[in-house]
């Protein structure tokens, strides 16, 4: 008897370990999706990590009250979401996370630097606006450090963009009409004095904002104006614009390497397909209610629309300019970013 019940014993245990380490194995995920979950600033939002070839979650974890966007580091290790809040009841704080494991593991206060919006990596640090402080700031996550803050003197520092370098940074001041350019003249962006700032009026309420493939020109949204605003780096001038007809833009992306220009309407509710070159609109793609977040995918030929309003996220074939699948990435979502390999 004893004989027989070692011999089934084995068996089963071999068993039960393949399927705990199976359990131990966390769902796979690429994207990570903030989730405003909008209550006026009232509540957590939390932060989704999306497999997008299941377009299941595998994971939501908790952040800061209505978090607006997401970066993540070069090397892939960290990831930082801007808990903003909203302009009632604003916010102060970022969520820095582990990717690997999932996890939050810092909640950075940054004191008097209300409203983090805008946020991208660049160089080994984090930048980020602050809107409520007509600033833009730096974090350290190597050193959990706030490490640097200018103040652009603009009214509501929303959104950022830079170069590839690293060495230009480009924030939208939505209250002023202008953009901030920042030039980094020595080679510590954390030296005194190490960043020029240029103040140059665009037009009315700019908010999305990207640079172009090659790093010379700023492409900037003025939702306001129904128009388009495009400025030379380099010249640190308007040097075109064009309209929108009835288009409030609040997102602009370069797509393609640079021969689509991606742009969101979130009050009709649109995504633009338009030309670069000759700034015409080649299409009109209904999205739904309040799509704003534009997040191009690693392979250039698809792209993510966040559409708060109806909860959901859309996935948009480039070639066709169609909406190809809808994913449920949690309430309210907004920014995205890459942690997939």
């Amino acid at each position: 008897m004893s004989t027989v019940a070692c011999a089934a014993t084995q068996p089963a245990d071999i068993r039960m370990g393949n399927n705990l380490e199976a359990a131990a194995a966390p769902p796979p995920a690429d994207v990570l999706v903030v989730n405003k979950i909008k209550t006026n600033g009232n509540l957590p939002g939390n932060l989704s990590f999306l497999d997008l070839a299941s377009g299941k979650v595998a994971a939501h974890v908790p952040v800061g009250r209505e978090p607006h966007e997401v970066a993540v580091s070069a090397d892939g290790r960290y990831a930082v979401v801007s808990n903003t809040g909203s302009s009632k009841k604003p916010s102060n704080s970022l969520s820095v996370f582990d990717v690997e494991k999932r996890k939050e593991i810092h909640r950075v206060d940054l004191g008097p630097l209300w409203n983090p919006h805008g946020l991208l990596a660049r160089n080994g640090l984090f930048y980020f606006t602050a809107e409520g402080a007509r600033a833009i700031g730096a974090y350290d996550p190597v050193r959990n450090r706030l490490a640097w803050v200018m103040s652009t003197g603009q009214d509501q520092t929303h959104m950022l963009a830079a170069t590839k370098d690293g060495k230009t940074l480009v924030a939208t001041n939505r209250g002023s009409g202008t953009v901030s350019i920042l030039q980094l003249t020595k080679p510590d962006p954390l030296a005194a004095g190490s960043w020029k700032e240029t103040i140059l009026p665009v037009g009315r309420n700019p908010e999305g904002i990207d640079v172009n493939p090659e790093g010379t020109q700023a492409w900037v949204g003025c939702r306001g104006g129904n128009e388009i605003a495009i400025v030379d780096l380099a010249q640190q001038k308007v040097v075109d614009r064009f309209s929108t007809p009835n288009q409030p833009i609040v997102r602009v992306k370069f797509a393609l390497e640079g021969k689509l220009l991606l742009a969101t309407d979130p009050w009709h509710g649109e995504l633009l397909f338009i030309d670069p070159t000759s700034h015409q609109t080649l299409k009109s793609l209904p999205m739904g209610q309040g799509c704003e977040a534009i997040f191009i995918e690693p392979d250039g030929k698809h792209a993510r629309i966040g559409v708060t309003t109806e909860d959901n996220v859309a996935e948009v074939d480039l070639a066709t300019m169609s909406v190809v699948r809808r994913i449920s990435a949690g309430q309210a979502p907004d920014g995205m970013a890459w942690i997939g390999k």
